[in-house]
Formats: structure tokens, sequence, C-alpha cells
């Protein structure tokens, strides 16, 4: 098990869309729990997927409009968990947000695959603007990690759920420590 840091992995990326990029860039808002910033996880999968998910999202993004990033802890989502057929300690949240945001499902599929990891399937209500994927791979069953892609309002919301199972509790949030950043990138 490797410890990942999550909240680096996010502004390097930021930094160096910013430094190679040139031109009109998008406002970009950073939100971290200090306490989940250290990830812990299986390999490397979980940082290459989120940096490549942020940069292509800079990359095709309108760059007159903001995006948000933030990192948080999510409890246990029991109806997910039972769908999925695993039992983490906790999720981790990552979701990249903004009105500019053009994220599309086989852009998601074609990073996973990338990093070995396939579709189990994409779930979706009727009616519903949310998408619903479970990726897998073939090696490790229960290496999962979920994506929700959801378009209201002309805002997209693209959120990686990752299940930690490692036996430890959560750790500790305090919100008063969180810290945000906004950079013009």
């Amino acid at each position: 098990m490797k410890t990942i840091d999550l909240g680096s992995v996010v502004q390097q990326t930021i930094s160096r869309y910013s430094h190679k990029h040139v031109g009109e860039k998008p406002l970009v808002f950073v939100t971290l729990a200090p306490a989940l910033t250290q990830v812990p996880w299986q390999d490397r999968t979980a940082e290459e997927f989120v940096r490549r998910l942020i940069y292509e999202t800079l990359l095709t993004s309108d760059p007159g409009a903001p995006i948000e990033v933030s990192l948080r802890h999510r409890n246990c989502l029991d109806d997910l968990n039972a769908f999925i057929g695993i039992k983490p300690s906790y999720w981790v949240q990552l979701r990249v947000a903004g009105r500019g945001i053009r994220v599309a499902e086989y852009l998601i599929d074609e990073l996973f695959g990338e990093l070995g990891f396939r579709v189990d399937e994409w779930v979706g209500i009727d009616g519903s603007d949310t998408r619903l994927g479970i990726f897998g791979t073939i090696d490790a069953p229960k290496l999962k990690m979920v994506f929700c892609l959801e378009s209201v309002r002309h805002k997209q919301k693209c959120d990686l759920l990752l299940p930690i199972i490692d036996g430890t509790p959560p750790p500790a949030i305090v919100t008063s420590g969180q810290t945000s950043h906004s950079a013009q990138v």
C-alpha cells in the first residue's frame, strides 16, 4: 500500500498546465481538506488518473469560465457500497466542476483504459443528466474507482470516488483548517 499526496498532485498539475499553456486560461479555485491530502492506495493509478483528469479538463475547458477543484472525505455510501460489492473504510471524493468543462464518457473511458482499468458499467436513469461509471481491473477485482458525470443548468460536475480499503478509520476532518486557493492558470 502506497500513500499518495493528492493535494500535491492537484497543485502540481495545475501549475504544470499554467507553465506549458500559452494564452487565456481559466481561473481555478482549489479546496483541499488538509487531513485528506495523504491517501492510501494500492499503486499509482489513482495519482495518475487525477493528474490526467485535471490536465485534460483544463486543456479542453472554456478559458473564460472558472473551474472548481475540491478534495473531500465521504462517509460510507451504503447504496454505492452494496451496488459495487465492496466495503471501504471511507471514500475520498475529488470534484472538478464548472460551466466551461467539456468532459464526456469516452474521455473518462480512455483515461481509465490507459491505466489498465476497464468500465464495468455506466449507469444512468432515464430523464437524468447524471451518469455513474464503475471501473475495475481484471488483476485486482476489488480495486475499483467510481466516476460520476453530472450536468445541471449548464454546469458540469465530475466526481472521482476512491474507496479506501485499508482498515483504518477515516482521517479527522477539521473544517476550520481547510485551505482554499485560487489561481489564474
